[in-house]
């Protein structure tokens, strides 16, 4: 009977399973089609552009940066996708690596099944996997590895004698990528996994000892060789860096990410708190901690160890922001989904399913929601749409451009932010379809607008005042601009153009 039961709850929580990726997969594409160009793409894309060999690439540009080259490499390898809104769809087959990853582990623990099919509707209603997975950014990866190695985790640990081959490798490879992605992402999830190796060597349980270290170790180790190379760089990247710093910043990263996560979907909400409340109950009843109580526990210990590591480390060199926090949302998504799965043992299947299709209808228009908000987002095709219609109404429009706008962002490490910027504006004027005057040109239209660009002004804000000093000291007779800005960037023009943004 039992087994029949199981089989009665399989269907329904597969086909809820499949409806949210399904709806996910169209989200993520339309999003990224439709969702404009920032800046941090445009060096992602600059990088791993086709045209430098993998070795130049790697010694001059990857080793240089911030993070391990693991991602670099992937864009690297995808580079044929092409512009920057087609190769952020390499994405969908890190979604689709990663729900194959959860149904090996899933199909071969059963008491993981529940919490599985939630786990992938909380990630789907979550705002952070529609804007991390539109994005050509290592995030949706972090995401997608904090919640498969939470998920992975909990499966070895259930049964680390009879966990088979194909649990053991999506347990590695999924550490060995939650290792080698982003350093926050690497530092989080060695310390997610400390609660689970001390308590093993504490027990002196070798079994999930020899079940649980060799991939962090061998993981670890590829790291460490890795950052023999790359620590003098990220020393020298971090000492003039563009994080803010102290405990307030660090408190909002932290608590934005959170409550993205926790009010991603209200059904699994209020499910994640009865069960949590049955989970304890039955722990007082049973004097012992059941299993899915115990892998929360753990989970949610090495959360906290792994945030109060970082923001200590971030205390004395600002590292935090919301969307370097990613991988804690999918750990966390993992503990809402596998207290919310207690409910869904205890209820009867007609009601399962009930709750099961209220937290898909909630996926569903929250996957809508985002998908709006997150394409309208600030980009480079906001200011440079705005000159394509400017040049399309009066063809000689003259367009510059000028250092000086970036010169905080040109002046970081590495020294790819010096190329990036001149290269973004080009690619945004190549594909919308205008001309920019050459750097050292002064050249004026006498009979149309001349346009004067800037983008991704996120540290420093100039006025029409200052713009129009600093023109004039460049050698452009103009008396004065009109200002527009359109997002994060801004067109100033020396006479009112006819359309505003």
């Amino acid at each position: 009977m039992a087994s029949q039961d199981d089989a009665a709850r399989t269907a329904p929580r597969a086909a809820v399973v499949v409806a949210a990726l399904l709806a996910l997969a169209i989200a993520l594409v339309w999003t990224s089609l439709t969702r404009g160009p920032w800046y941090d793409e445009f060096y992602t894309q600059y990088v791993t552009r086709p045209d430098i060999g993998w070795l130049d690439a790697l010694r001059t540009s990857w080793l240089a940066d911030n993070h391990p080259p693991v991602f670099y490499m992937l864009m690297r390898a995808t580079a044929w996708a092409g512009d920057i809104e087609h190769h952020r769809l390499v994405n969908i087959a890190v979604a689709a690596v990663t729900a194959a990853g959860g149904w090996i582990v899933a199909r071969g623990e059963p008491r993981l099944r529940g919490a599985a099919a939630l786990l992938v509707l909380l990630l789907a209603s979550n705002e952070w996997t529609l804007h991390a997975g539109s994005e050509l950014r290592s995030y949706f990866i972090s995401l997608c590895a904090g919640a498969l190695l939470s998920l992975a985790l909990a499966s070895v640990w259930m049964a680390p004698a009879q966990c088979g081959r194909g649990r053991r490798i999506v347990y590695a490879v999924t550490v060995f990528v939650a290792f080698n992605t982003h350093i926050i992402t690497t530092l989080f999830s060695g310390l997610l996994l400390a609660p689970f190796l001390a308590t093993a060597l504490l027990c002196r349980d070798s079994a999930r000892l020899r079940a649980l270290l060799p991939p962090p170790f061998a993981a670890g180790l590829v790291f460490l060789a890795v950052t023999a190379f790359q620590l003098p760089y990220w020393t020298r990247n971090t000492q003039v860096f563009w994080i803010e710093g102290g405990l307030e910043a660090a408190w909002h990263a932290v608590r934005y990410l959170s409550l993205r996560t926790v009010e991603a979907n209200l059904p699994i909400l209020l499910g994640s708190a009865a069960g949590g409340f049955l989970l304890i109950r039955d722990a007082i009843r049973g004097r012992a901690f059941p299993d899915l109580l115990s892998i929360c526990l753990l989970t949610g210990s090495g959360i906290v160890l792994g945030l109060a590591v970082l923001v200590g480390i971030h205390l004395v060199r600002p590292i935090l922001i919301e969307k370097y926090l990613v991988v804690m949302g999918g750990a966390l998504a993992f503990v809402m989904a596998a207290a919310c799965a207690r409910i869904l043992a205890a209820v009867p299947r007609r009601v399962e399913v009930l709750l099961l299709i209220a937290a898909l209808l909630w996926t569903g228009f929250a996957l809508a929601r985002n998908a709006q908000t997150i394409a309208a987002r600030n980009s480079w095709l906001g200011t440079g749409r705005l000159i394509a219609r400017t040049v399309a109404a009066c063809p000689e429009t003259t367009v510059h451009t000028d250092a000086f706008w970036n010169a905080d962002v040109m002046a970081m490490s590495p020294a790819d932010n010096r190329r990036v910027p001149p290269w973004a504006y080009r690619r945004v004027a190549q594909r919308l379809g205008f001309r920019i005057a050459p750097a050292a040109s002064r050249e004026l239209s006498q009979t149309c607008p001349n346009l004067f660009w800037a983008e991704h002004q996120t540290q420093r804000r100039f006025d029409a005042d200052a713009i129009t000093r600093h023109l004039r000291e460049s050698g452009f007779p103009v008396s004065s601009v009109t200002l527009y800005r359109v997002g994060a960037g801004w067109v100033a023009s020396d006479r009112p153009l006819p359309e505003t943004p």
